[in-house]
């Protein structure tokens, strides 16, 4: 498990297309505090794109079902990641962003959810009936 981020990294190192992920698939299980993998990268050190994939990345794995567990909800989902970002393994301030995007966009698009089998389309459709995100709720 632990080597998915430096194998996934090798495979896409050859794709001149995917260069400019790569610090992404690396790095998206340093933990804020430096205790997560590979690299023990702490704070800043850590891509910014990598932090915003690990939330992103984090709360899709807590809310869908895997063979090990079922999904949790959505509320339980941001409950454990903010007790993990209390334990200084996420950056708080992508979190917290991530707490305001969640609120304002991805808790109204209920048009994406299991009924629709969570397909393209549904979330197209979905996000077409939502309001513009206000720019100034990002700053």
């Amino acid at each position: 498990m632990r080597s998915h981020t430096t194998r996934g990294e090798g495979i896409c190192r050859h794709l001149k297309s995917l260069r400019p992920v790569l610090p992404i698939i690396r790095n998206h299980h340093e933990r804020f505090d430096g205790s997560g993998y590979p690299d023990g990268l702490r704070g800043t050190q850590i891509p910014l794109l990598a932090r915003v994939m690990q939330i992103a990345d984090i709360y899709d794995a807590l809310i869908s079902p895997r063979c090990y567990k079922p999904a949790y909800s959505p509320a339980k989902a941001l409950e454990i990641i903010l007790e993990e970002t209390g334990r200084g393994w996420r950056d708080p301030q992508i979190v917290d962003l991530f707490l305001r995007l969640h609120k304002d966009v991805i808790s109204k698009n209920t048009g994406h959810t299991e009924e629709t089998g969570r397909s393209l389309e549904a979330l197209r459709a979905s996000l077409a009936t939502l309001q513009e995100f206000p720019a100034d709720s990002v700053a």
